[in-house]
């Protein structure tokens, strides 16, 4: 039996898993792929393991730190993901493995994490390869996008409505710019945002899920530092996902260089709740031909 716990955060669905005995080492992509079919599996957009963090990845920092990997749920292993960093430190706190604060290593590099009483504040590492205004052919017309990595590279195209955001190709044209030559070889997450009263409102094109999800973390974080840079909004910057959960992002004021944004200090912060949503066991017909047995196991 593998041990599981089903957790989202704004709609964004995770297996997570504790693997610091590496019992599911190597097999992380199968894993995934198996585990978040809709139909098949548990059904997640991706699956967390808590590992122990690297050697390498240690701070001045005091708080205890743990390893991260994220694997998306068609098996492709990603930098890191926002809404998942949140749910993989609840699920930490839940077990009583750190109180207030933890570090989790990514291969994004290190996130430092504040667990409080109704929400988990992560500070990203800095953003940067700032593109703007690439333009987008599609279907007879050009569609212009941003470009920023914020630990997870993404593509952001802003509308001048929220009409217009509804009635957005998210999944078509998505899926287009997400393979796009101009956004090779990694591919990209493709965002769109229109702006109302002062609050971003969000959908998005994940990669690795190959679909719309209901949110995300990180394109949340990428659409406030770039709508601060196109319409000088300011920090804290709220952002309303698609599943009507917002997130609220604060930053230092970027610089506008040509090729990185430069966060002053380098306060880069995603702030929202984790919730889990049930418990269990994976069955062995489930991992049938997949898990290694457990350790002392005939």
């Amino acid at each position: 039996m593998l041990p599981f716990a089903k957790m989202q955060a704004c709609g964004n669905d995770f297996v997570v898993i504790d693997d610091r005995d590496l019992r599911c080492a190597g097999l992380e992509s199968q894993l995934a792929l198996r585990l978040c079919h809709r139909r098949f599996g548990i059904g997640a957009d991706g699956l967390l393991l808590l590992r122990e963090a690297r050697p390498s990845a240690a701070t001045d920092d005091t708080s205890p730190a743990f390893g991260m990997v994220f694997v998306n749920a068609d098996g492709l292993i990603g930098e890191m993901c926002g809404n998942g960093a949140r749910c993989l430190a609840a699920f930490i706190g839940d077990a009583g493995l750190a109180q207030h604060a933890l570090q989790l290593d990514t291969g994004a590099g290190i996130v430092r994490v504040r667990l409080e009483a109704r929400q988990i504040l992560l500070d990203l590492p800095p953003a940067r390869a700032l593109r703007r205004d690439i333009p987008i052919e599609w279907e007879g017309s050009t569609w212009h996008f941003d470009a920023l990595d914020v630990g997870v590279p993404h593509a952001v195209c802003f509308l001048v409505s929220r009409e217009s955001l509804d009635a957005a190709p998210v999944v078509a044209l998505g899926r287009h710019v997400r393979h796009h030559p101009a956004f090779a070889p990694r591919g990209v997450n493709v965002n769109f945002i229109a702006i109302d009263d002062g609050m971003l409102h969000l959908r998005t094109y994940e990669r690795g899920v190959e679909a719309e999800t209901l949110g995300c973390g990180t394109g949340a974080t990428a659409a406030a530092l770039l709508a601060h840079l196109r319409h000088a909004l300011p920090s804290p910057l709220t952002v309303v996902t698609a599943s009507g959960e917002p997130v609220l992002i604060r930053f230092d004021a970027p610089g506008d260089g040509p090729d990185s944004v430069h966060i002053g200090s380098g306060l880069l912060q995603l702030a929202g709740g984790a919730h889990f949503v049930a418990r269990g066991e994976a069955s062995p017909e489930l991992l049938h031909n997949l898990m290694r047995p457990e350790a002392g196991a005939a």
